[in-house]
């Protein structure tokens, strides 16, 4: 089927083409996501499921320049950290070299383990942080300190 189109209506076809494309080319973006905030001080509270046994000093502290520092509850530990949207790699972490009792040292490991398994943060509409694996499980749960 062949339709007959006259100048008149074709320059009005043409006109609503070019404004339907200046008015694409001015349509707002999606807003992005907020960005995950894990900057900061956070008490541990849980690592590897398990509670801490002494919470006092169990700490981590997300630098905004990507410097992890913190403290065991047993050695002070240092390393550093990327967080891409909620994805975050823990580079190699150091911590000095002092000796504990048997439970703090568990507690320590599980610290650490955790930091070194961690592929996922997020911060929590309650404002808990979770450190969670590449399967998904909960490895390290924090408070925000003050």
């Amino acid at each position: 089927m062949r339709m007959k189109c006259d100048g008149r209506r074709a320059r009005r076809v043409a006109g609503a083409l070019v404004a339907l494309g200046m008015l694409g080319g001015c349509a707002v973006p999606a807003p992005a996501p907020p960005a995950l905030v894990v900057d900061g001080l956070w008490r541990v509270d849980q690592a590897q499921q398990e509670p801490l046994l002494d919470r006092s000093q169990a700490r981590l502290d997300f630098g905004q320049g990507g410097a992890l520092t913190g403290h065991t509850s047993c050695n002070t530990l240092s390393g550093s950290y990327v967080l891409q949207g909620d994805r975050l790699r823990v580079g190699p972490v150091v911590t000095t070299r002092r000796a504990c009792g048997p439970l703090a040292m568990e507690q320590e490991d599980r610290i650490l383990t955790a930091l070194e398994n961690a592929r996922t943060a997020r911060v929590r509409p309650d404002g808990l942080l979770e450190l969670r694996d590449g399967a998904g499980r909960g490895v390290l749960r924090g408070t925000r300190f003050p």
